[in-house]
């Protein structure tokens, strides 16, 4: 072959033998593909199966917890009715019975409606929730309310004891919390007043605050001459165990909501 016959080779332009045998350096690179250890995996699946299922557990002592608080709700409201109805409805037994139809049974239900823990309302919708929660609350401040009213009049207003001053206590808070409702109810329109979280937050505070006076001042109710006149005096300390275990149970789910509200606040503001 003569010089003039020999192929050209142009050092730009690169060949591809698809025929050949021969690999190339860059084709004979091993890929590694990483693999995560299978020790860590089972950790982390350990892990979350553990979290999960202590919160199943926390949340199955929520629910027996409140199951518990509603057999004391019951026995109390039960029992005071079953006595206050035989010595007949009228002066202080009027006053007994409406202040624990109205505080101890459906205040105690009205506060605990948004609670998740609440085995008779955790599978209502919110706005079920909130519509049950106005009419029991509106149930409770008004029998609550009439029936402190009744004995402060009866006392002409001069309320000395414990029981009486905690009563006038509760029946204020009663009527500003309900004042306060109103407010939180419409609180979209008075949004350029106050701002919607405030406005429930201090309506929250408000019933809480009065909620908690008037079962502490029901506890006191049980050593007054109406009731030990009525009852052994073993009965009357199951009564005060009753109504202070409704009082710590009942305020669990309404304590937790106020704090996130306080929390969201105080991160705005």
């Amino acid at each position: 072959m003569s010089e003039s016959q020999q192929p050209v080779l142009s050092r730009t332009q690169s060949s591809v033998d698809y025929g050949s045998t021969i690999r190339t350096e860059s084709l004979r690179r091993p890929t590694f593909i990483p693999i995560e250890s299978p020790r860590r995996y089972s950790k982390m699946a350990q892990g979350s199966l553990s979290g999960h299922e202590a919160q199943n557990r926390l949340q199955r002592l929520e629910y027996f917890l409140n199951v518990l608080n509603q057999m004391c709700i019951g026995f109390v409201t039960i029992y005071i009715s079953y006595l206050t109805l035989r010595t007949g409805l009228s002066g202080t037994g009027l006053h007994a019975w409406l202040v624990t139809i109205g505080f101890s049974f459906f205040m105690a239900e009205g506060v605990m409606i948004h609670y998740g823990g609440n085995v008779l309302t955790n599978g209502y919708k919110r706005q079920t929730k909130t519509t049950i929660h106005w009419v029991l609350l509106t149930l409770g401040g008004g029998c609550g309310a009439a029936g402190a009213l009744i004995k402060m009049i009866q006392k002409g207003f001069l309320l000395q004891s414990t029981h009486g001053r905690l009563g006038m206590t509760a029946f204020i808070l009663c009527i500003l919390a309900m004042s306060s409702g109103l407010a939180a109810l419409f609180s979209a329109r008075m949004k350029k007043l106050i701002a919607p979280l405030l406005n429930k937050t201090f309506h929250n505070f408000l019933g809480f605050a009065c909620f908690v006076i008037a079962l502490v001042t029901q506890y006191y109710g049980y050593q007054t001459g109406y009731f030990k006149s009525r009852s052994e005096t073993d009965f009357q300390i199951l009564m005060k165990c009753l109504t202070l275990i409704s009082l710590v149970l009942s305020s669990y789910g309404p304590m937790k909501a106020l704090y996130q509200k306080c929390k969201i606040i105080f991160s705005q503001f």
